[in-house]
């Protein structure tokens, strides 16, 4: 019987008893009313009886007291027992979250944090507790979440916010939740905030959203190429008629030759945009990207060793093919070397490697120098169109521009990461990885 059913039994007794001594105890006074001269031995045993009731009773009511005071302290335990294994679990999702968690409160100082938070700054919970935001984050940051925590105080509502962070030579994107606990009158005690890393997420929208802005481009440099195109034939076309005609050795000839190599040199401009806005042709090519490196490197090799440049070959053997053109990935790489080499003008160590990557289907192509590097306000343009560092002539700014264009048209992703000697704890220089799309024998042909 469970206690539930004791204490129902135990309350129907005690209420009969109490009915019995009741009804006792009513008859003696009644008996002793209408007969004060009663028979004695009855009223004595009516009282008796009362009285054995009445004593009953109170020793069920004290029995009912007891079984309520020990179901009441079982409740309570068991309730206890709840809430603490419930705390733990919360506990343990908490501590086990690869999520930034912490408390702070209005001033800006950490109550709490979470294993994965202190694990992150080099520490434990412990040593952070009581610490201002600004032990762990830049200045900047400290001032704009501070602001953003008082709003929090003060209008007692959830914020969200993004933000960045630097650890060692990484920077990682915050998408951050700024919540209010509150204590039973309502009031904003602490603000809790819940941290997650969109550093991957960002990465890739600005990839997609630098994708958008090439083919937006690669549309309109294939009208203004078309457009060029015809007027410029027409001009180098009769310089190459005067030319002809010219003394060799008059000021004339020379004048024309100018002519003509400017000429040139805009045609090479305007078949690099065009070659950029044919996304369509190629698309079912397929090449072996490590004899397409060795065809290239054969070609720089002479001109790098004049430079001081150190070739490091590091290529897997048996790879598949990979979807793109020969002569387009040819090119590709002779952009990459080229930069690269502009890049180590007193010489360097220049890395080309090759790899597979069995889960993404891809093939990977990483071109690494040793070189200055790309500054932060340049890395983002680097494939626009026209846009170079290197001095007035030496460059067009369309090597990237194109060589984007080319990866993009065979399904494949090019990427840069590069430091300077600004850049803290890391080793200057620039890395371009090209991911392309490998040949799958049993489905693509062609």
């Amino acid at each position: 019987m469970n206690l539930q059913n004791r204490l129902k039994l135990t309350k129907a007794v005690l209420i009969i008893i109490l009915s019995i001594s009741l009804f006792c105890f009513v008859l003696t006074l009644m008996t002793s009313m209408r007969s004060p001269r009663a028979d004695h031995d009855n009223f004595i045993w009516l009282q008796s009886m009362g009285i054995f009731a009445l004593l009953a009773g109170m020793g069920s009511a004290l029995c009912y007291s007891r079984q309520r005071f020990d179901g009441l302290q079982n409740q309570v335990s068991n309730q206890s027992k709840e809430i603490k294994q419930c705390k733990e679990r919360y506990r343990i999702l908490v501590e086990s979250a690869e999520d930034f968690i912490f408390t702070v409160d209005r001033s800006g100082h950490f109550r709490s944090l979470n294993n994965f938070t202190a694990a992150f700054f080099g520490g434990t919970p412990s040593q952070f507790t009581g610490r201002p935001l600004s032990y762990l984050f830049s200045q900047e940051v400290t001032e704009e979440r501070l602001k953003l925590i008082e709003s929090v105080f003060q209008f007692g509502k959830s914020m969200r916010d993004e933000f960045m962070i630097v650890r060692g030579e990484y920077q990682i994107w915050l998408s951050a939740n700024f919540m209010p606990r509150k204590d039973e009158k309502g009031n904003v005690i602490s603000v809790l905030c819940i941290a997650r890393d969109i550093t991957e997420s960002k990465k890739l929208e600005n990839r997609l959203i630098n994708t958008e802005k090439l083919a937006s481009m690669g549309a309109l440099a294939a009208g203004i190429a078309h457009e060029i195109n015809n007027p410029l034939g027409i001009i180098l076309g009769f310089t190459d008629l005067l030319l002809e005609k010219a003394d060799k050795n008059s000021q004339r000839c020379q004048d024309l030759k100018t002519i003509e190599r400017h000429g040139l040199h805009c045609k090479a401009v305007v078949e690099n945009l065009l070659s950029f806005a044919r996304q369509g042709e190629g698309q079912f090519a397929y090449c072996d990207i490590n004899e397409a490196i060795k065809d290239i490197v054969n070609v720089v090799k002479h001109s790098l060793e004049i430079n001081g440049i150190e070739l490091r070959l590091n290529m897997a053997f048996g790879l598949p093919e990979v979807k793109g053109d020969s002569r387009q990935m040819q090119q590709v790489l002779l952009n990459l070397i080229n930069n690269a080499a502009a890049a180590m003008r007193q010489g360097g160590i220049l890395e080309i490697k090759t790899a597979i990557d069995a889960n993404q289907e891809k093939i990977i192509v990483v071109v690494r120098d040793n070189g200055h590097g790309i500054s932060k306000e340049h890395i983002d343009k680097i494939f626009d169109p026209f846009f170079t560092t290197r001095s007035e002539g030496e460059g067009t700014g369309l090597g990237l521009f194109v060589s984007h264009g080319i990866i993009s048209k065979y399904k494949g992703t090019i990427t840069c990461e590069s430091s300077t000697v600004e850049s803290p704890g890391k080793s200057r220089g620039t890395t371009f990885t090209l991911a392309l799309k490998e040949r799958r024998q049993n489905k693509e042909r062609g």
